[in-house]
Formats: structure tokens, C-alpha cells, sequence
């Protein structure tokens, strides 16, 4: 377990007469890799305005245009997991998720025209917002105590894959086979998605008892009969606590403790955003044709892109060895050593210095942001926002948060 100080789930296995067994959870991790596909593809979409529109040939503000209904979809996005989470379930909800995301990537596919494109972008906001919001809180209700942070800050691997997949084919090929590849991933995670379990959390709030014992079951694999047993009880007692009064927005507000943890989510997600990384993603390639670098655009997104992606590694060990705050801080802190470092550059270029002697900074800069991005500050709050609230409010509570 992290040693982050991190609301529990449930704690089984004391008493168990298997707790020497080594657990298998193949179908835990099995489970996990097929939710990672969405994560993937919205790692790709995401860097989707950097190669593309630079193959459109669209004026600046139709580009702006299309980039941004993007993050305008992402706060649709958590409106609709928050309606939808406990009435189709965590499941169905990311079935729905793809829907969104398909429909977005046929309709990106079939046309090049601005509105139809925003369109298509404003959906896969959408999905993306819908990702977000639902898939941590599915990994972590399916997950064991001693994985679960693993397993949810796994995700910047997945993101960071798509994105590496964007910036190192997307230059490369045709828009239309960039398009049909991105169809053919959505159809990939439909054939697998049946193998998905349901979560056992919303089976018990639903009354489904005998299919969360058969569910974790599957999940733990050669775990004990009295194991499974005992966690089944620990998350009926979790609900059944957190289900005895009726939920409301103000919960959020009027109770320290959802309050505090409202309060920190959104605090780390505001500053997510605000510190640039979606400027910088979107328009990678647009920055090193304004900086002049000796490497062409493409080549220096590639570097990125595999920093992205190596760096995607750097997390999930971190949070498991110091749990969440000191990997956060020190990614912090190398976010903004990253972000001034270009800042700087750009403000000697802008007041017309020499920056000839300079153009290794742009580069050299957006490395150690991306890295320090990547290995703390991008994947800790989302996986925080999963976990850290009651089930009684975690709909709506990730519903504000991730808008």
C-alpha cells in the first residue's frame, strides 16, 4: 500500500487463511489494460491538433476553433458521468464513454469541413470528460488496497502512449488513414470490452449481492472463499454507512471532510490546467516552427512524445513507494522550472535579443516540463479524485471536479 494518507475502500484479509499466498490477478490486470485502451485513445486525441492541423492549412482562427470545443466537450463530459454512473453503472457508463468517442472519430474521418470538425472535437471533449470522471473511480472499485494507486496513476502510460502514437505517425500519414486507424482502436476495445466485470461496489448499492461475490471471485482469483467474503462484507458496511442519509451538492459543502477533499481536487485540477499543459500539447509543433529550433517540428514532437511516454513509467513506481504528496511537489516544481525556462525564452525573443545562441532552450525546457508533467502533476489528481470520496457522493463530487 502507498503511504499516502488515502481513504480506504475496504481493508480484508486479516484473519484469511491465504494471506501467504502470493495473489494472482491476472484478470484484475487484464481488466485494467482493456481500460487503458480509452485512456490511449484519448492520449491520441488529445494531441490530435498538433500534427493535424498543420496538414488542414486552416487559418489561425478556425484552427483556435476547432482546438478549443475540445475543452469545451471535457466540461460536458463529467455532467453526463455524473448523471449516468449509478444508473448504467461504472460499466456501462464507459460504454457510453466510446460511443461518444467513435461516433467522434467517424465523423472526423468523413469530413474536413470547420464546423463539422468542432463538432467531432466537441465529442471526443466529451468522451474525454467522461473518461476522466468514471474510469478511475471503476479501476479503483475493482481494485485491491495494495494496487489501487498503482493501478489508477497507470493511466499517464496509456495517455502518454496515444500521444506518442500522434506526434510519431500523425506527421507521417494521410489524414484519412490516421482517421481509420483511431476508428479501428474503438472498434478493438468493443471486442473486448464483454471481458470487463462490473464493479462490486455498484452491485451492492444495487442490491446484487450474490453477483459482487461472484464478481470478486473472478477478481481475486486464488484468493480464499473466506477472503472474498470478508471484502464483500467491508463493502457492504462502506456503503451501507455512506448510504444513511439522503446525498445532496451541499453534502459536498457542509461536511469538513468531503469539504477538505473537495476543496484539494479541485485546487490540484485547477492548477493542472492553468499551468499549460493544454497550450502546449495542442500546439507543439506550432511552437518549435516559432522558435526556429535546427530540428524540424515533427522531430522535436517525436522527442517530446517519447519523453511523454517514458516518463509515463516514473509515476506509478513514485506513488508506490512515497505515496502521493512528495511526487507531487517535486513535479511541481520541475513543471514550473520547465514552463519559465520557455517563458524566458520567449520574452527575449519577443523584445528582440539574440536568442541565436539560445535555441537549444525551447526544447530543453518543454523536456523537463513534460517529464515533470507526466511523472506527477498529470496523473495524481485524477487518481486522487477516484478514491478520496465517500460512495455517497462520489458521483456528483467527480462530476464538479473533473468539469
Amino acid at each position: 500500500m502507498t503511504n499516502a494518507k488515502e481513504p480506504q475502500y475496504s481493508t480484508v484479509g486479516n484473519g484469511c487463511n491465504n494471506t501467504s499466498v502470493k495473489p494472482r490477478r491476472i484478470h484484475l490486470y487484464t481488466s485494467v489494460v482493456i481500460l487503458n485502451i480509452v485512456y490511449l485513445i484519448c492520449g491520441a486525441i488529445y494531441a490530435w491538433s498538433s500534427p493535424v492541423l498543420v496538414k488542414l492549412k486552416l487559418s489561425d482562427s478556425d484552427a483556435s476553433t476547432i482546438a478549443s470545443t475540445l475543452s469545451l466537450g471535457a466540461m460536458v463530459g463529467p455532467l453526463i458521468s455524473g448523471a449516468f454512473v449509478d444508473r448504467l453503472g461504472r460499466k456501462g457508463t464507459v460504454a457510453l464513454n466510446m460511443g461518444f468517442m467513435t461516433g467522434s472519430c467517424l465523423l472526423l474521418t468523413a469530413t474536413r469541413d470547420v464546423m463539422l470538425l468542432s463538432v467531432g472535437r466537441f465529442m471526443s471533449g466529451v468522451s474525454w470528460g467522461i473518461s476522466f470522471s468514471s474510469i478511475p473511480l471503476y479501476i479503483a472499485e475493482i481494485s485491491e488496497d495494495s494496487v489501487r494507486g498503482v493501478l489508477n496513476t497507470a493511466l499517464i502510460i496509456s495517455v502518454a502512449t496515444g500521444s506518442l502514437f500522434m506526434y510519431a505517425v500523425g506527421p507521417f500519414v494521410s489524414y484519412a488513414v490516421l482517421h481509420y486507424i483511431l476508428v479501428g482502436l474503438c472498434i478493438f476495445f468493443f471486442f473486448l470490452f464483454p471481458l470487463l466485470p462490473n464493479s462490486p461496489y455498484a452491485l451492492v448499492m444495487n442490491n446484487q449481492t450474490v453477483r459482487a461475490r461472484d464478481t470478486l471471485s473472478w477478481l481475486r482469483e486464488n484468493r480464499s472463499p473466506s477472503y472474498v467474503e470478508n471484502e464483500l462484507q467491508a463493502i457492504q458496511k462502506y456503503i451501507s454507512e455512506n448510504q444513511t442519509n439522503s446525498v445532496s451538492v451541499m453534502d459536498l459543502f457542509t461536511r469538513k471532510g468531503n469539504r477538505r477533499a473537495l476543496t484539494t481536487i479541485c485546487t490540484l485540477l485547477t492548477l493542472q490546467q492553468l499551468c499549460g499543459v493544454t497550450i502546449v500539447l495542442f500546439y507543439m509543433q506550432n511552437i518549435f516552427e516559432m522558435t526556429g529550433a535546427d530540428l524540424s517540428s515533427s522531430t522535436c514532437s517525436l522527442i517530446l512524445g517519447l519523453v511523454k511516454f517514458s516518463s509515463g513509467f516514473v509515476c506509478p513506481i513514485a506513488v508506490k513507494s512515497y505515496g502521493y504528496k512528495k511526487p507531487l511537489v517535486v513535479s511541481l516544481c520541475g513543471t514550473t522550472l520547465g514552463m519559465g525556462g520557455l517563458g524566458v525564452y520567449f520574452w527575449l525573443k519577443c523584445n528582440n535579443f539574440n536568442v541565436d545562441s539560445l535555441s537549444w532552450l525551447p526544447l530543453l525546457s518543454l523536456i523537463i516540463y513534460v517529464f515533470s508533467y507526466v511523472s506527477g502533476f498529470g496523473p495524481i489528481p485524477w487518481a486522487l479524485a477516484g478514491e478520496i470520496f465517500p460512495s455517497n457522493v462520489k458521483p456528483i463530487a467527480t462530476m464538479i471536479t473533473t468539469m
